[in-house]
């Protein structure tokens, strides 16, 4: 029997061990199970979130490639569902990490003994990948659910940053629980214009890869909060609490110009520059002094140097269509690309084809999970590629987590690829 998630499948046999599913699945359970405890008043015994993070997975992609990575951590999964329960479930993140939602058990459970029994499940074993014997390790962090946390995937956020950071110190170590500084909307803003005003705001980077021709730097550039113990924050995190309260064109603000002195510094070296995509808020369609102010910083570098993207959301854009039709155009004069996101089936193409100025297309995070489980859609999105191609439009699909995805997706008529699976996020792949 063939044990690997097929596509369009979720495995959960052989019977007895925990299920796995892929990561918008579990994700949606845990979504499921904390809104039904929410409006029901909380549960007795909420549920556990473990994250399991294999150490040191970049030298094992080295010594191995990618394919050898994925058998690895194929072999890991496999022996970790081992130790779980049936009514557990799992889910592949990326390259080198184990998502597990635990079954609460009537509040019995010892989580203390399962984190330890997973970590050690890989650390006295050895791995037989090729030629290869590979001693690996694990990092295995427990939390409780907080059913009210929001977005409720926020659970596996503190979970991961808390093994990510065990990890770096140099991991096969489990932990429980752990004292993490609640994320309140009001700790968060704080924290957010704190890091504006003192200029502290921190980024990562993301590669989008072209899937045919010339292989150009292209860099997705995403801003993080650090924490009280310099983890970092990521952005679902922070951005929704900023378009709350209202800080969200502060951070457009900061980002845009980060990105253009980075854009300057690689020029003044004399190095390539990278092509940066920026997310963006409608705030610059309706404020004439922000483009106004993006028109000057812009106009500071030389044309050919304006290697800027930035990309808003079409459902953002289409109630103010007409202002955003004028100011995209302004600043695709200018040298800068533009690129909407939030794509899917149900945007009707006129708009992103004709009625809005663009020069990228972004699918929407769930599209090349739900392409690739849909032959209708698979059809669907073979035609809207060609038309898009033709408009001068290319089509970039992110979130790419798993091995399956990326050979499937390539394979289709896509410009760029992005995801976990390809790079995580990296602090330092542009130097200032």
């Amino acid at each position: 029997m063939n044990d690997m998630l097929e596509p369009g499948e979720e495995n959960d046999l052989p019977e007895g061990l925990a299920r796995v599913v892929r990561a918008p699945t579990l994700i949606n359970q845990l979504d499921e199970q904390c809104r039904k405890a929410w409006q029901g008043g909380g549960s007795a015994f909420p549920p556990a979130v473990g994250w399991i993070l294999l150490d040191e997975a970049r030298g094992h992609r080295d010594q191995l490639g990618f394919s050898g990575l994925e058998k690895l951590m194929h072999a890991v999964h496999e022996r970790l569902r081992v130790q779980l329960d049936a009514t557990d479930i799992t889910a592949r993140f990326g390259l080198d990490a184990i998502a597990v939602i635990l079954d609460s058990e009537g509040g019995d459970r010892d989580l203390e003994a399962d984190a330890g029994a997973l970590r050690r499940s890989i650390s006295g074993s050895l791995f037989e990948i090729g030629e290869h014997m590979i001693a690996a390790t694990t990092t295995v962090t427990i939390r409780m659910v907080q059913e009210g946390l929001r977005p409720p995937e926020a659970n596996l956020v503190r979970a991961a940053r808390a093994a990510e950071k065990l990890s770096a110190t140099g991991g096969n170590r489990h932990e429980i629980g752990g004292e993490d500084q609640a994320e309140t909307p009001g700790t968060l803003l704080g924290q957010l214009t704190k890091a504006l005003r003192d200029n502290s705001l921190k980024v990562v980077f993301q590669p989008l890869l072209a899937t045919s021709g010339p292989e150009l730097e292209r860099l997705q550039m995403l801003p993080r909060l650090a924490g009280p113990d310099g983890t970092l924050i990521p952005a679902a995190r922070f951005i929704p609490v900023a378009a709350e309260r209202g800080v969200l064109p502060a951070v457009d603000h900061w980002m845009i110009a980060r990105a253009i002195d980075l854009l300057r510094a690689r020029a003044g070296e004399g190095r390539e520059i990278p092509t940066i995509f920026l997310n963006q808020s409608p705030a610059i369609i309706d404020d004439e002094k922000f483009v106004k102010w993006l028109i000057d910083q812009a106009e500071s570098l030389e044309k050919g140097h304006r290697k800027l993207v930035l990309e808003f959301n079409i459902m953002d854009l289409k109630p103010r269509i007409r202002d955003a039709r004028k100011v995209l155009a302004q600043l695709q004069k200018l040298g800068i690309g533009i690129s909407l996101t939030g794509i899917d089936e149900k945007v009707p193409e006129v708009v992103m084809l004709k009625h809005l100025p663009a020069d990228y297309l972004r699918m929407k995070s769930d599209f090349a999970h739900r392409v690739l489980d849909d032959a209708a859609l698979a059809t669907h999105f073979e035609a809207f590629a060609k038309s898009a191609r033709a408009a001068g439009r290319k089509l970039i699909v992110p979130m790419l987590e798993d091995a399956e995805e990326v050979s499937r997706i390539w394979q289709m008529d896509v410009d760029l690829i992005q995801g976990n699976f390809i790079q995580q996020p990296s602090e330092a792949p542009v130097e200032a």
